[in-house]
């Protein structure tokens, strides 16, 4: 489609792509699309050539919002990269729309884009008016889903590395041995107490098992013969290293190439750099990585502090109901799973009743540590209430999750607590009952009520025990 006004626009079916490139971004996807046309055809399409300054920072100007279509922007602040764009739909500049301030940071054309932009007097509300425009209220409900969907993804990334126990663990893959080492080597220098593993191909790295959690990934991408026609190939392939939870550096002879940096960083891509590096600037990029790493890792744990249950140093529910809520938000947009094991200890008042609450206390105390230790890096151990845990394991389907509810289940059952010959089954033991998103629900109330089900049909069928299903086993 030729950029230009909209409402004059002639070619109907060029509008429709618009609309159904648009309608498919995440804070469009309600919005009905006879609406969305109406939206359009009241703003303009334009081309911004690569490394265009859309948005200065401070700018007081009037202002403008800008709806991405195709292309990726970057968000810099103080010189400091901030964050990346590159999802159709994705929403530029309406911050200062809603908020009326200068601009907090600049907005670059990291590629050329294709943009929808709406000039400022279709945003503007007159001082002390009571009414604002149609456009302006579905923008700011645009917005309010962009700000949930945001949040939620940093709640997640929080997760992961507020739970890591301090281990870093950075992954190296690549085919040609010598470039491993060199990035081997570089990452050495750089993050000395990083933990560092080698894949010597992309099957290695994918066969690894999923539920390890890696805080860097160095990959080429030229294993894949034709960049060309293996674009599918690829982009699954960054996606299976973001899925790890991963910073990625893509360190390849394709980037290079402008065309395929531009789409490594649309797929998922953090950094790219073109082979042969200098030693040095892949050191700058692994030390700029490292320092920004901490600083947020120290910012998660002082807002973790207050979100931590005081007797068993687990997550308090706050903390458990934040990481759930962000799970349900994004997890679906990417078809992915996330189980729940609801744990709840046998006997417990019996125990409490008869050892006195302090070795009840501490009973629990040590229950706590047990099912901490025995977690993956990124799941999340939280304090449910009184006796009853809960244990959220992302991108984990049933089968998987029932085999860490029973390895925690023994894990209490073998474990030597004071006085546990006394209690009704000679032993301290758990129930546990494991619920998986979507499959069991795809509402968290459902999701928790499933999980609670599961866990009273184990008490009913005798106690310690793991239940995933409603068949009897």
């Amino acid at each position: 489609m030729q950029p230009g006004p909209l409402h004059t626009a002639k070619d109907h079916s060029a509008l429709e792509a618009l609309v159904k490139i648009i309608c498919s971004g995440r804070y469009f996807q309600r919005l009905a699309p006879d609406i969305l046309r109406s939206i359009l055809r009241q703003g303009s399409l334009i081309k911004a050539a690569k490394d265009t300054l859309l948005i200065r920072e401070g700018d007081t100007a009037p202002p403008q919002i800008y709806i991405l279509v195709k292309g990726s922007v970057a968000i810099i602040s103080n010189d400091k990269f901030v964050l990346r764009l590159n999802q159709p739909g994705d929403l530029i500049g309406e911050m200062a729309v809603i908020q009326g301030t200068p601009r907090s940071a600049d907005v670059v054309a990291e590629s050329e884009c294709d943009l929808v932009t709406f000039p400022a007097e279709l945003l503007k509300i007159e001082k002390n008016s009571p009414h604002a425009s149609v456009l302006y209220v579905l923008f700011s409900h645009a917005m309010a889903a962009k700000l949930r969907i945001t949040t939620a993804q940093s709640l997640i990334r929080r997760n992961q590395r507020i739970t890591s126990k301090g281990d870093i663990h950075i992954g190296v893959i690549d085919t040609n041995q010598e470039d491993r080492v060199a990035a081997r080597e570089a990452l050495g220098s750089c993050w000395q107490e990083a933990e560092i593993m080698e894949f010597d191909s992309p099957r290695s790295f994918l066969d690894f098992p999923s539920a390890y959690r890696f805080d860097v990934i160095v990959s080429d991408v030229d294993f894949f013969d034709d960049f060309q026609n293996d674009w599918n190939s690829i982009s699954s392939f960054v996606r299976s290293m973001k899925l790890r939870g991963a910073h990625i550096i893509i360190l390849s002879k394709s980037c290079n190439d402008a065309n395929r940096r531009e789409f490594l960083i649309q797929h998922g891509a953090d950094d790219v750099v073109g082979k042969p590096c200098p030693t040095f600037d892949l050191k700058h990029i692994i030390s700029r990585t490292r320092v920004a790493y901490y600083k947020n890792l120290e910012l998660d744990r002082v807002e973790s502090d207050a979100e931590t249950d005081p007797l068993t140093g687990l997550a308090n529910r706050r903390r458990l109901d934040q990481l759930l809520e962000a799970l349900v938000t994004v997890y679906p947009e990417n078809q992915r799973e996330f189980s729940l094991v609801m744990i709840d200890v046998d006997n417990f008042k019996f125990y409490n009743d008869n050892q006195g609450h302090q070795m009840g206390d501490e009973a629990l105390k040590s229950v706590a540590t047990l099912l901490a230790s025995n977690l993956r890096r990124g799941d999340l151990a939280a304090r449910f209430g009184g006796e009853e845990f809960v244990i959220v394991v992302p991108d984990c389907g049933k089968a998987l999750a029932v085999e860490l509810a029973e390895k925690l289940r023994l894990a209490i059952e073998q474990a030597d607590f004071p006085c546990q010959e006394q209690q009704p089954s000679g032993n301290l033991t758990v129930t546990l009952g494991v619920a998986s998103f979507p499959g069991d629900a795809n509402q968290l109330d459902a999701l928790l009520k499933q999980a609670d089900e599961y866990l009273f049909e184990g008490k009913r069928r005798g106690r310690n025990r793991v239940v995933s299903s409603d068949e009897h086993t």
